[in-house]
C-alpha cells in the first residue's frame, strides 16, 4: 500500500485556491447570461472592431466560467445544483469560445495529416524557437521592471499557477498509452508526490506568505487584476473543456511546460535585482527551472513513441495546439509588458480595464 505524507506544514489550513465564495454569478457574467443566445453573439460581433473591449468581453467572462467548470468556491452555483443557471453557463460558454478561436485571433497553420514522429521532431524544436520564449516581457522583469511592478507581475503568475494541478487532471482524462503516463507524472509531481509540504501549489503559498498574503491577492483578484492576464488559462481550459480538444490541449501544455525554464529563468533575476528573492519567494519558480525541461521531454517522447499510433489528423491536433498556446502567450504577454510599464511610468497602457458588458 502506498504511503502518503499527511501531516500538513504551516500554510495548508488556508483555503485553495485564495478566493472569496461567489454570491451568486459574477456581474458581467449575469449580465451576458440576461441576454438571449441571439443578442450574446450580436454583441460580440459588434466589438469585433475594438479588440481590447472585444478581448475583455470574452476573457473576463470565460474566467468565472472556468472556475464554475472546475468546481472551485468563487463560480456560479458552487454551492448548489442549478439546473436552469448551469445550462445558460454552458451555453454562454461555447458562443465565448467559439468567438475566440474564430474572430479574437487567428490560429497559428491550418490542420493537416502528420506522422508521430515527425510531430516529435517538429515540437522539440518549436518549443524553443517559437516567439514566445525570448519575449520582451521577460527581458522587462529581469532587467528593468521596479520591485512594485515585479510584486504585481508575481500575484498574476500565483492566480496563473494556482490551478495547474487541476488543468493537467483534466488533461490526464481521455488520454491512453503513453500520452497519459506522461501526463500523470507530471500530475503526481504536481502533487508533491504525496507529500503536502511539496505539492507545487504549497510551494505557491510559501510565495503567497501568511494570511496578509491572501488578502493582498483576494484583493487584487476581485478589482484590479486586468483581463489579459488569463489569456492562456483560458485557452488551455477552452481545449481541456471539450472532447474534440482534447489532443490540442496536449500540445498547448508541451509549449508551455517548454516555456518554463527560459522564463523563470528573468524571473528569477529580477526577483534577486529587486530583493524579492526570499527562499519562501524564490522556491516555486527555483524548482521548476529543473523540473520542467524533464516534463517537456517527456511529454514530446511520448508523442514520438505513442502506440497504437495516432491517426495522422489527431497528430496535427496536437501540433494545433502547440501553435494556439504561442499565438494566447504572445496576446497575453504584449499585454502585461505594457501593463507593468504603465505602472513603472514608462509609456501608458492601452489596454482596456472597463466593465466588459455594459
Amino acid at each position: 500500500m502506498r504511503k502518503f505524507h499527511t501531516q500538513a506544514p504551516g500554510l495548508q489550513d488556508l483555503p485553495w485556491p485564495p478566493v472569496s465564495p461567489a454570491d451568486g454569478p459574477d456581474p458581467a457574467l449575469r449580465r451576458f447570461l440576461a441576454m438571449s443566445g441571439a443578442e450574446r453573439k450580436a454583441h460580440l460581433r459588434q466589438l469585433r472592431g475594438s479588440p481590447e473591449l472585444h478581448g475583455e468581453a470574452i476573457h473576463s467572462i470565460l474566467y468565472p466560467i472556468y472556475s464554475y467548470v472546475l468546481g472551485y468556491p468563487d463560480s456560479p452555483a458552487f454551492q448548489r445544483p442549478d439546473d436552469d443557471l448551469e445550462a445558460e453557463i454552458w451555453s454562454a460558454k461555447l458562443t465565448l469560445e467559439r468567438e475566440l478561436s474564430d474572430h479574437w485571433f487567428s490560429e497559428m497553420g491550418g490542420v493537416e495529416s502528420l506522422e508521430q514522429r515527425d510531430a516529435a521532431h517538429f515540437l522539440r524544436d518549436f518549443v524553443v524557437t517559437n516567439p514566445g520564449v525570448g519575449h520582451p516581457l521577460f527581458d522587462y522583469i529581469e532587467s528593468e521592471a521596479s520591485r512594485r511592478a515585479l510584486e504585481v507581475f508575481l500575484l498574476n503568475e500565483v492566480v496563473r499557477n494556482e490551478v495547474v494541478d487541476d488543468e493537467v487532471a483534466l488533461l490526464v482524462c481521455g488520454l491512453q498509452g503513453l500520452l497519459k503516463s506522461a501526463c500523470v507524472a507530471n500530475l503526481w509531481d504536481e502533487v508533491g508526490r504525496g507529500r503536502l509540504e511539496h505539492f507545487h501549489t504549497y510551494w505557491l503559498r510559501r510565495l503567497l506568505g501568511g494570511r496578509d498574503g491572501w488578502d493582498a491577492i483576494t484583493t487584487y483578484r476581485s478589482g484590479r487584476r486586468p483581463w489579459f492576464a488569463g489569456i492562456t488559462s483560458n485557452v488551455f481550459m477552452m481545449l481541456l473543456s471539450r472532447p474534440s480538444s482534447k489532443l490540442a490541449a496536449y500540445g498547448h501544455f508541451v509549449v508551455t511546460e517548454g516555456w518554463v525554464p527560459p522564463h523563470f529563468d528573468k524571473i528569477l533575476a529580477g526577483m534577486r535585482r529587486t530583493g524579492l528573492d526570499s527562499e519562501d519567494r524564490a522556491v516555486y519558480f527555483d524548482a521548476h527551472v529543473t523540473i520542467d525541461p524533464t516534463h517537456t521531454e517527456e511529454l514530446v517522447v511520448a508523442v514520438e513513441r505513442q502506440t497504437p499510433a495516432l491517426p495522422g489528423l489527431e497528430v496535427a491536433e496536437i501540433v494545433r495546439g502547440a501553435r494556439l498556446a504561442v499565438a494566447g502567450g504572445k496576446a497575453q504577454y504584449d499585454r502585461m509588458l505594457a501593463y507593468l510599464r504603465a505602472i513603472d511610468g514608462v509609456t501608458e497602457s492601452k489596454t482596456s480595464h472597463r466593465d466588459p458588458i455594459s
